[in-house]
């Protein structure tokens, strides 16, 4: 087949794509995933004072009920770029919102830091509980919790956040949250959606920061994010 075509074939099946999850720009896990046999790309730009970050989350979901994720980072820093982070998921949810005004699900993943400790790659196993509520047709709450074993410091460490979606129109969603990921600190970010084609092509943006140190932690990102029709096999 033509090259072309591919191409145009390609970026037709991202266009008449569906809804899937609403992970990015959020911490905080919720209780969705993508439409069985689909496919969805996160991909975000992070500023902080010290670090630029640029991440890359693709995920699909390989049966009806299993979504699996591989991503990472990489990172700027005093002029220097590395490979930072990388991701390895698993979620599958108990209880749909298509089912049930409250959803809940198991998400289980592998987070590698290969710059952590003397350049060395080090392994965090997690394991986490998302469930999401559907308060009305404007306005979905998620929270979640969970566990990271800190493989470096021998222990682990809980994780909890809680976010809101509200629907403002038909193409602007607000979001806030506030979250402690596997870190001695909470932090909250707050933010918007676009959905450029609706349910399809979505760009966001976010302000975040520390809570008690305001300044030290701030950092703003944008971010886009791509979902499939179902293709698997």
């Amino acid at each position: 087949m033509d090259i072309k075509i591919r191409a145009f074939l390609a970026l037709l099946l991202l266009i008449k794509s569906t809804i899937g999850s609403a992970a990015r720009p959020m911490m905080t896990d919720d209780a969705r995933i993508v439409e069985s046999k689909a496919c969805q790309l996160e991909t975000w730009y992070k500023d902080t004072k010290q670090v630029k970050e640029f991440w890359a989350y693709p995920a699909c979901n390989i049966g009806t009920n299993a979504e699996v994720t591989i991503g990472g980072s990489y990172e700027r820093m005093n002029g220097d770029t590395y490979f930072a982070n990388e991701t390895y998921q698993i979620k599958s949810l108990i209880r749909t919102l298509e089912e049930s005004p409250l959803a809940f699900g198991v998400t289980l993943g592998n987070g590698r830091d290969p710059k952590r400790i003397n350049k060395k790659i080090v392994q965090d196993w997690y394991l986490n509980v998302p469930i999401s509520y559907q308060y009305s047709e404007l306005l979905v709450l998620h929270t979640n919790i969970g566990v990271t074993q800190l493989t470096d410091e021998q222990r682990q460490q809980m994780n909890w956040g809680f976010s809101t979606e509200y629907k403002y129109s038909n193409k602007i969603e607000l979001i806030t949250e506030v979250f402690n990921q596997s870190s001695k600190y909470a932090y909250f970010q707050f933010g918007l959606r676009y959905w450029i084609e609706k349910d399809r092509v979505q760009i966001d943006t976010t302000y975040g920061n520390r809570f008690n140190h305001l300044g030290e932690d701030q950092n703003i990102s944008i971010g886009l994010r791509l979902i499939s029709l179902p293709f698997l096999p």
